[in-house]
């Protein structure tokens, strides 16, 4: 039940009117409802509020006194609970900071199980892939404002073999590895398979192939001294033989790339810490540190998940790694899910970089090779782009 005008005391009804001349001169943001359950008034908001009116023009007459003094103790009470309301704020984050210090002090022991990997030297294995050598081409391909942006003959070849040599050393032992997986892509040979192939080769093609196996041969057993070398390898479109103007992958098995195989298996025989898988097909499956790698050239899918696709299909096999290369740029694509992680198709650069046909379908990049460190139980470790 609240209470009439008449009810309030002197002190009351002053504090009342003053309130209400700051209320009509916009001094006040309260409500008039607020105003009433202040001085619990037993009164209808809008009858203070029209009864304001009048107050307020006798205000103005001059007929109340003591106005600014009230303005002034008002002003004093509004900054009295401004300080009050920052102090409440300050006391509740005071109170959470000591309440956070208590239960840390009295949490048990945290204890973290030991993650035990076995870090014996047999546990990491360099996989090092790369192709399309296009050995024999001779090469030179222009920018637009005729600055040459790939110049490759046999010289240029073996500058870049030398220096991926040299990284993959460097990698060898940053990592400390005594394992190297050479993975051959194809195309190792420009081989023939237009006419106007024949205005760019340095040789003709048994002599690139005679060339470039001895040159090989020699490589790998360089490469023996930092590392156990294993070689395998798939058959490219470039090294194929097409008699009686035969259409591609018509004659599978006449391919070059089968005779450097063979010849690297019988050169390097007596090698103890190399071995050479002189089995060269279209389609290589090979193990590494327990994960399923597939080398394909990658010239019979549009793209990368063809590559992937037409395996799974046909033979149910689980691959966590496809290799490949064809279009002489790097690409990645993850096309499923296996034991190991994610199955990817990775298409690894060219050694030769952009020819004038690539760059005439407008694809190609820098030469270079891909190097992946391999750990058991882990799968791939990390990636190392090898820019020749």
């Amino acid at each position: 039940m609240g209470r009439s005008l008449e009810e309030l005391s002197k002190e009351e009804q002053r504090d009342l009117v003053k309130q209400i001349v700051r209320k009509k001169r916009g001094l006040s943001d309260e409500d008039w409802s607020e105003i009433c359950e202040q001085y619990a008034l037993n009164l209808n908001t809008e009858t203070l509020r029209k009864a304001g009116v009048g107050i307020k023009l006798a205000a103005d007459a001059g007929l109340l006194g003591e106005e600014s003094g009230y303005i002034e103790r008002q002003k004093l009470r509004d900054l009295s609970r401004q300080v009050n309301a920052a102090y409440r704020t300050e006391s509740r984050s005071e109170l959470l900071r000591e309440a956070i210090t208590d239960a840390v002090k009295h949490l048990p022991p945290i204890n973290v199980a030991p993650w035990t990997v076995s870090r014996g030297e047999d546990n990491k294995t360099l996989v090092l892939a790369l192709g399309d050598f296009h050995y024999g081409a001779d090469i030179h391909v222009e920018g637009l404002r005729g600055e040459t942006i790939n110049q490759y003959n046999d010289k240029v070849f073996e500058e870049r073999m030398a220096k991926l040599l040299y990284e993959t050393a460097a990698i060898l032992e940053k990592e400390d590895i005594n394992k190297v997986e050479v993975l051959l892509v194809g195309d190792l040979l420009d081989g023939i398979l237009r006419q106007s192939q024949l205005m760019r080769l340095q040789y003709g093609i048994v002599e690139s192939t005679i060339r470039l196996s001895e040159f090989l041969a020699a490589w790998i057993a360089e490469l023996s001294h930092y590392s156990s070398v294993s070689v395998h390898a798939a058959l490219g479109n470039h090294s194929e033989i097409r008699p009686l103007k035969a259409k591609a992958r018509e004659f599978e098995d006449e391919n070059l790339e089968k005779i450097i195989m063979w010849y690297l298996a019988s050169r390097l025989a007596n090698h103890t810490n190399i071995f050479v898988d002189g089995e060269c097909k279209s389609r290589c499956l090979v193990e590494v540190e327990g994960f399923n790698f597939l080398i394909v050239h990658g010239d019979g899918a549009k793209n990368l998940a063809g590559i992937s696709e037409s395996t799974i299909n046909l033979y149910s096999e689980p691959i966590d790694y496809f290799v490949c290369g064809h279009l002489h740029k790097e690409q990645e694509y993850t096309v499923g899910v296996s034991d190991g992680g994610n199955s990817v198709v990775i298409r690894v650069p060219s050694l030769c970089g952009i020819d004038r046909y690539a760059q005439s379908k407008g694809y190609g990049g820098t030469p270079g090779a891909t190097a992946m460190v391999i750990e058991k139980d882990y799968g791939r470790r990390c990636v190392y782009p090898i820019k020749l």
